[in-house]
C-alpha cells in the first residue's frame, strides 16, 4: 500500500505542482514576464515621499558641509593666530631691534676765508740726540755681604744600623752670645728617612722634614753648653745623614 502511495506521488504532473505552488510557467531563454506595479509604488503619496527621502539626504549633506566649513575655519584661524605669535616673539628676541636714538640737530656749515696769505713754513731744526748713563747706586756696585757665621753646630751621628733600620745620636752645641730657652732643631732627610720613636726631645715629621722641640728639663742652652737627643728611624733606599739644620730658625753647621 505504501509502495503504492509513493508510485502515485510521483507521478503527479507538472501542471499539478504548478497548480499547487502558485508558480508561473516561464520557457526557457525567453523575456521574463511583467510584474505588476504595486500600489504604493504609484501615485502622489509615492511621489511626496520620494521627495521627503531627498529632502533628508539633501539636508544631511548641508549639514556634513557646513562642519567641514566650521572645522577648516578653526584650523585657519589657528594656523594664522600661531604664525602671528610666532612673528612677535622672534621680533621681540631679534638682537637688532634697538630703539634708533633721535638724530641730533646738525650745526650749519661755516666756511672761514683766511684774509692772509699762506706762508711756507720752515721745517724744523733736529735736535740732537744726548744720552745720558744713569750712575750706578753704590748699593750695587758693592759685593753682597758674606752670610752670616752659623751661632751652633749640630753633630748627626748612627750609633747602629741595619737592613732597613738605625739608631742615631744628635748633639746640638750653642756657639752664639744668648742663651736659647727654649730651642726647637730641625732638619730634612734626603733619602725619605722616617723616625720612629725619639727620646730626650718631641719629635715630629711632615714628609721628610723633622722637628725636635725641647723638653722641659733640657729647654734651656747656655752659650757654649750642649745638649744631646736621640731617635729610632726607618729607610727604604739608603740612609744618609743629614746636612743641613737650623736651630730656632738659624742655620747651623754640621758638625
Amino acid at each position: 500500500m505504501a509502495r503504492a502511495d509513493r508510485r502515485r506521488d510521483d507521478e503527479i504532473s507538472v501542471a499539478e505542482l504548478l497548480r499547487e505552488t502558485g508558480a508561473t510557467p516561464r520557457s526557457l531563454g525567453g523575456p521574463a514576464p511583467a510584474t505588476a506595479a504595486r500600489e504604493e509604488d504609484t501615485g502622489d503619496g509615492y511621489r511626496e515621499r520620494l521627495e521627503q527621502r531627498a529632502r533628508e539626504a539633501a539636508a544631511g549633506q548641508q549639514r556634513v558641509g557646513r562642519r567641514i566649513r566650521w572645522i577648516f575655519g578653526i584650523a585657519g584661524a589657528v594656523v594664522v593666530l600661531g604664525s602671528l605669535v610666532l612673528i612677535a616673539v622672534t621680533s621681540e628676541s631679534s638682537p637688532q631691534r634697538q630703539a634708533a636714538a633721535p638724530p641730533g640737530p646738525l650745526a650749519p656749515a661755516t666756511t672761514t676765508r683766511s684774509t692772509t696769505p699762506s706762508l711756507a713754513r720752515p721745517s724744523p731744526t733736529p735736535i740732537p740726540t744726548v744720552l745720558r748713563q744713569t750712575a750706578t747706586s753704590s748699593a750695587e756696585s758693592q759685593p753682597p755681604p758674606p752670610p752670616e757665621a752659623a751661632t751652633c753646630v749640630v753633630r748627626f751621628s748612627l750609633s747602629d744600623q741595619w737592613n732597613d733600620g738605625f739608631t742615631a745620636e744628635v748633639a746640638i752645641t750653642n756657639k752664639g752670645g744668648e742663651t736659647l730657652s727654649p730651642w726647637t732643631l730641625s732638619w730634612t732627610f734626603a733619602a725619605g728617612q722616617r723616625v720612629t720613636h725619639g727620646w730626650d726631645g718631641k719629635y715630629g715629621q711632615s714628609g721628610t722634614r723633622v722637628t725636635v722641640n725641647a723638653e722641659s728639663y733640657n729647654s734651656t742652652l747656655a752659650p757654649g753648653a750642649t745638649v744631646s737627643t736621640g731617635l729610632n728611624g726607618a729607610f727604604d733606599h739608603g740612609n744618609p745623614a743629614p746636612t743641613a739644620f737650623t736651630l730656632n730658625g738659624a742655620r747651623c753647621d754640621a758638625g
